[in-house]
């Protein structure tokens, strides 16, 4: 048997079709590695008792030659935001932890439905609401890399679970930046389509303007993999932003790519802001970009940084229309952290609400034409490292003069607001070993083009690939 711990989904995948690794092989190691790991890191709500015998029946089906697919007999983790039917969805929370779901979410419905095995729930903020990976009502997710950091959120235990490898892959939701923030805390991949290019029905709200949900792997083809799977099998299958291929998008990911690849950075102050390592980090990945063919070209962007409060704006005020009736029946019950944003949303106006809508739209159309200049756009995932858990008290939130833990999305959310597909994969290291993130963003609904750079970027930065969290 080949040593799954060195292997990508879509080398696991691989060996599942060529029958040198079996769905049982799969149960076996990750089970182990489950039991082995997670009362360290805390990625999991619930581990589901049948995945082993899902696993016995994706193998006799393979047997049979009723391969399905490069998800078939594949364990997927899913964030406890999303329904699976028969289990309970907590979204994170106290109020939630008898809601058991009478039907699965349509992205569980395509992923069994293309032979994927959902083992548990992970972690997550409570009601996806925070950057963070914090949640008090739960045993708190840790960084695999160091575990006294926090993972990121609100996509916590995702991220923990992959970067753990408990998991090859797992399902996370994004609203700010929920799958690329944790993605890039933890050194692995995470993946936000297009707005409602992946179905999120079945998914716990908190913002309906705002929410995507996506993939958090070990690498960008990884991540491919499994969106072209939900593409073929969710309905409708008009959201397919891959519909205009004739064959696999995986089979086009190099002979499309640009002969000439125009990347581009932003220049202005907005997207300057952040720490030193990030920055050096971030550096050293346009310069080898750059000596691998890439041409970049600087781009003024600072216009772009009312995104920001707009995301705010239109995620409190949606976010409290989702909460008013828990917030009078089970205010008690609700976490600090949550409670104190969702109230800081009370003061806002029906005028806010519209003119932060309005001023989304006008953004799209703005940010479509900068991309005639250049084909993606680069920046880093997030302005900082993953602090302290410890600086994420009750206490440490409630006596601080500044909003712990605020600028963490900053650079992540813009994207929300302009519904594009965005991607954070690994760059490098800080000088603690910590792993720092690149984000590459696109066009609306050229989510494949996003992939494919996402792709060329990790295969020229191997280098920082081959390094693993200190947990064992």
């Amino acid at each position: 048997m080949s040593d799954i711990s060195n292997l990508t989904l879509s080398e696991i995948s691989d060996h599942v079709y060529k029958k040198k690794l079996s769905p049982v092989d799969l149960f076996s190691y990750y089970h182990d590695r489950i039991n082995k790991l997670d009362s360290k890191i805390n990625s999991f709500i619930d581990i589901f008792d049948d995945w082993g015998e899902k696993a016995k029946i994706s193998e006799q089906e393979i047997s049979r030659g009723e391969y399905r697919g490069p998800l078939h007999g594949i364990p997927i983790a899913v964030k406890d935001l999303v329904d699976v039917k028969g289990k309970i969805t907590t979204a994170g929370s106290k109020i939630l932890s008898s809601n058991v779901a009478g039907s699965s979410a349509e992205i569980v419905n395509a992923l069994e439905s293309a032979g994927a095995i959902i083992v548990g729930k992970t972690e997550l903020v409570e009601f996806a609401f925070g950057p963070h990976g914090i949640n008090s009502n739960s045993n708190q997710t840790k960084n695999p890399w160091d575990l006294d950091k926090i993972p990121g959120g609100s996509s916590s235990g995702s991220a923990a679970a992959v970067s753990a490898d408990m998991v090859p892959i797992a399902i996370g939701s994004d609203t700010g930046g929920s799958i690329r923030m944790p993605a890039s805390f933890c050194g692995v991949t995470g993946f936000k389509p297009s707005y409602n290019k992946l179905s999120t029905k079945g998914v716990f709200p908190l913002s309906w303007t705002l929410d995507t949900v996506g993939p958090i792997g070990k690498s960008t083809k990884d991540c491919s993999i499994f969106v072209e799977e939900v593409c073929k099998k969710q309905n409708p299958k008009d959201q397919n932003p891959f519909g205009e291929f004739n064959s696999s998008m995986l089979d086009n990911f190099d002979s499309l790519l640009p002969v000439r690849l125009r990347v581009g950075v932003p220049t202005d102050s907005y997207f300057s802001e952040m720490d030193d390592e990030i920055k050096k980090v971030f550096t050293n990945s346009i310069d080898l970009m750059e000596s691998n063919g890439a041409e970049i070209v600087n781009i003024d962007l600072s216009w772009l940084s009312i995104s920001r409060p707009v995301n705010v704006v239109i995620t409190l005020a949606e976010a409290m229309n989702v909460h008013k009736d828990y917030l009078i029946s089970n205010y008690d019950d609700y976490t600090y952290e949550v409670v104190s944003r969702l109230v800081s949303g009370e003061g806002l106006t029906m005028n806010d609400y519209f003119s932060s809508l309005r001023v989304m739209n006008n953004i799209q159309g703005k940010i479509h034409e900068e991309f005639n200049n250049f084909d993606v756009l680069a920046c880093p995932t997030t302005p900082e490292l993953p602090g302290l858990i410890e600086e994420y008290s009750k206490e440490n939130l409630s006596s601080s003069k500044k909003v712990v833990g605020g600028r963490i999305p900053s650079f992540t959310s813009v994207f929300n607001v302009t519904r594009q597909p965005s991607l954070s994969t690994l760059a490098g290291f800080s000088s603690t070993g910590m792993p720092v993130g690149l984000m590459f963003t696109g066009r609306f609904n050229r989510d494949f083009g996003v992939l494919q750079v996402g792709n060329w970027f990790e295969k020229i930065n191997q280098h920082n690939r081959g390094n693993k969290p200190f947990i064992e």
